[in-house]
């Protein structure tokens, strides 16, 4: 099964997610794609600083930066250290995979060259951008997603931060077909995941983040094996929440909660 990889920046979970992928044995990974967009992730710096405070930002940040030296001494000694990726792109490199860097995966050029490496399937990582019809149709086995909550509630962006937000005692990971709507399609593999008592936001991301790497195989070996069973997702039962505003983490933060 040969594997096209698209996600946005991350340096905690979704490089061992990568990784377990690639150690599956009948997986090729051709190709990691970073999206690198206005709506990613470590793109809203601004927002945690305002909404959580210098305090919590930097401590977050610090975490961040800590990986980003272990990857450049990894670099450094050509990927070689006995450490654990902490970036997409020395996941890419430790194992010898094309690595790019784009703004919009529905660029034409982009497409050109997916549909010459002819993959089989492609897997997101929570891209933070909308796939478009094309790109769908790319990879006969479609494309799959992992999304960090009980689909279909809590559809949309930084579930975390809602199911915590909203107080709720579980949330889950999905991996389900991407159409043309953010969270819509159907699931392929879900399971269920209880929030403690003392959960933060990044707690809570590293966890559903590593469930679902786990959950994302199974998915890739039943794919492979022509066993999957698609369930229907029905958004229309579910909820939708998109970015939350400044407000909103205040508010979070007023009431005890954390970002990390």
């Amino acid at each position: 099964m040969k594997v096209i990889i698209i996600t946005q920046e991350d340096s905690f979970a979704v490089p061992e997610n990568i990784q377990r992928i690639i150690s599956l044995d009948f997986v090729i990974v051709q190709k990691i794609v970073n999206i690198d967009s206005s709506f990613s992730l470590v793109n809203q710096k601004k927002l945690f600083v305002e909404g959580f405070g210098v305090a919590q930002a930097a401590k977050m940040g610090f975490k961040v930066v800590s990986n980003k030296v272990t990857n450049l001494l990894d670099s450094a000694l050509s990927y070689k250290l006995p450490v654990k990726p902490k970036s997409l792109e020395s996941v890419a490199r430790k194992n010898s995979i094309e690595y790019e860097v784009i703004t919009n995966p529905n660029d034409e050029n982009f497409l050109a060259n997916l549909e010459n490496l002819k993959p089989d399937i492609i897997v997101s990582y929570s891209a933070p951008v909308v796939f478009r019809k094309k790109l769908l149709n790319v990879a006969p086995l479609g494309c799959i997603n992992l999304h960090c909550s009980f689909l279909p509630h809590f559809a949309g962006v930084m579930p975390s931060f809602w199911t915590l937000y909203k107080k709720q005692k579980s949330t889950g990971v999905t991996v389900h077909y991407m159409d043309s709507k953010i969270d819509n399609g159907k699931i392929l593999g879900q399971k269920e995941v209880p929030i403690s008592k003392d959960e933060t936001i990044f707690s809570l991301i590293l966890k559903t983040k590593k469930i679902g790497g786990e959950v994302m195989c199974e998915v890739l070996e039943k794919l492979h094996t022509g066993t999957i069973i698609a369930q229907e997702n029905n958004p229309g039962e579910g909820s939708y929440f998109s970015w939350p505003k400044v407000e909103d983490f205040k508010d979070f933060k007023n009431q005890g909660g954390r970002l990390i």
